[in-house]
């Protein structure tokens, strides 16, 4: 039997809490910092001092070039580490805050956020990814509690 739209984006919000809650996400983004790091480090304090090194040679604008790419991917790098804590930080809860009390626990832990599927076309990978549809989880944070709703705006159909 296959899954109604609500279905889908209830799966999805539900998997995206997780990842959000074991920090999934804030990981992939400190690791994409960490390059950002290591090509600066390369370039101002590695390449560049060898670079300088090498004698008889008009270099300045190169050296000058190196160091300020190589600041400016460390400045990058610091940049995506302050936008993953406050954007991907697992402490930080998923969604957005909703208003109104959970129907079934009664706490005002609700959460909402925009929710799109997107998945493997059956059959045929090389297709690429296909478009499902859009619309609002609403989900309640409390431990133990099953709420969870979608509301969908743009069914699987229409695109």
């Amino acid at each position: 039997m296959p899954a109604t739209d609500e279905d889908l984006l209830i799966d999805d919000a539900i998997s995206a809490r997780k990842s959000h809650k074991r920090g999934y996400n804030l990981l992939a983004t400190l690791a994409v910092a960490a390059v950002f790091a290591a090509i600066g480090w390369f370039l101002a304090f590695w390449l560049r001092p060898i670079v300088k090194s090498i004698p008889l040679l008009p270099l300045g604008s190169v050296t000058t070039g190196l160091l300020v790419a190589g600041l400016i991917a460390i400045g990058i790098a610091i940049l995506i580490v302050a936008g993953a804590l406050f954007v991907a930080s697992p402490w930080k809860g998923w969604g957005d805050a909703a208003p109104g009390t959970c129907p079934l626990c009664g706490h005002r832990s609700l959460r909402q956020e925009n929710v799109e599927h997107s998945a493997w076309k059956e059959g045929s990978p090389e297709a690429g990814v296909q478009r499902g549809p859009r619309g609002v989880v609403t989900l309640c944070s409390t431990p133990d509690c099953p709420y969870v709703v979608a509301k969908v705006t743009t069914p699987s159909g229409r695109r």
